[in-house]
Parts: C-alpha cells; structure tokens; sequence
C-alpha cells in the first residue's frame, strides 16, 4: 500500500520539437543537427562539439524569429551574447605564445639589470683584489645560470602552443628552472596576464554554423505565408 505522503504530484505536456539537419562545406564544422521548439529549448549536435541553452524568456514573436535575430548579430565568436550562453569554460586553455609574450620583455629588462649590477660587482671586486671577489664572481655566474634556464623554460613553454590551465600553472609554478629573481609568486599569481583561447568549438559553432542556421530559418519564415495561403 501507498503512502499518501510519498505519492508525487506532477504534471506534463508534450512538445513538437523540430529538427534541422545541415552540411557544411567548413573544415571547422561540417555537419549539423539542431533542434528547436516554440518554449525555447534549443540543442545543437554538431561536428564541432554538442550545444543547449534554454531561451524561455525570448520576448514577443517566434522563436524562430529570435533565433534569426541573435544568430545573425550577436554570433561573431568569442565574447558575443551567443557564445557567452553555449561556451563551456573548461574547454577553454592557455594561449601560451601570447601569455609568454610579455613575460619576455620583463624577463629580458630585469636580466639587463641584474646583469649590469652583478657584472660591475665582479670587475670591482677583481679590480681591487677583494677578499671576497670570488664571491662576486660566483653571483655573476649563478646569474647568467638562472637566467639560461629560466629562458629555456619560457621557450619550452611558448612551444607547447595551448595548454589547459591546471597544466600551464603546474609548469610555471612548479618548474625549479624558474627563477626567484626573475618571476617570483607574487608575480606569477598577481601579475601575470594570461591569456586564454575561450571554447574553440563554441566559437566554431558560432562563426560557421550559427550564421547558416539562422539563414535557413529567415528563409523558412519568408515562405509560411505562402504555404499558409495555399
């Protein structure tokens, strides 16, 4: 027997979906299978990675026409409303070349500093037959030593091309060939700028399909008149 208290009430209704199939002549994407309908539920599987959102708030007017209206302007890829609905984050990873970019020039004009003053320590030590002028010597060696590696690391890095986040902070954070003298923690979580690829599948999706799409439905909707007529 039931318990009335387990008993769940609910309720339910049937939506038409429509289904869309579409080639592309794209590398970046060459199929599609999107489905739609009227409360706003939209899926995309694609050749370029899988897509949902749920617009149940579109406004007036179809949801075909708000489709047409948003993936016409506001789909240019990264960064645009689109995208920003579709986009999954942790497909997202570290522009390496442009994140070390920067890290060069603080690297090359922090070294240039270290390097005058290290070198002019030696030639005075040296010069004036310190006590201690083998130590100078040693620093301005030790120097040019971290300097290489960490300049070995960076190009190391910069080669990788894109990694994901975890693994682009583990080599920077737990690499030994990096110097304190040059980028320090402070430096790596505080200043660093990193940038990042965003979801290339969702931008492919929006560049390449997404306009496609939404000539498909403006002409489907340019033509229910006429078929309403006949």
């Amino acid at each position: 027997m039931t318990d009335e208290k387990d008993e769940i009430k609910y309720s339910s209704h049937k939506e038409v979906s429509e289904t869309y199939h579409i080639s592309l002549d794209s590398h970046r994407c060459q199929w599609a299978r999107i489905t739609i309908n009227e409360t706003g539920d939209f899926n995309a599987i694609t050749d370029c990675g899988n897509f949902n959102y749920a617009w149940h708030g579109y406004g007036g007017g179809s949801f075909k026409e708000f489709l047409v209206k948003i993936f016409s302007r506001n789909a240019s890829g990264k960064g645009s409303y689109v995208y920003d609905k579709i986009s999954d984050d942790s497909r997202s990873r570290v522009n390496c070349k442009e994140t070390i970019a920067p890290m060069w020039k603080d690297f090359i004009e922090k070294y240039r500093e270290l390097y005058k003053d290290k070198r002019s320590d030696a030639r005075i030590a040296e010069r004036l037959k310190y006590s201690n002028a083998y130590k100078a010597k040693w620093a301005f060696d030790e120097l040019r030593e971290k300097a290489r590696s960490t300049r070995d690391v960076l190009k190391s890095i910069e080669e990788e091309g894109e990694l994901s986040s975890d693994r682009f902070y583990s080599l920077m954070w737990d690499n030994a060939q990096i110097s304190d003298l040059f980028f320090d923690g402070d430096y790596i979580a505080h200043c660093l700028d990193v940038e990042m690829t965003g979801d290339r599948h969702a931008i492919a999706f929006c560049e390449v399909v997404a306009p496609v799409f939404a000539e498909i439905l403006r002409q489907e909707l340019k033509e229910e008149p006429v078929t309403a007529a006949s």
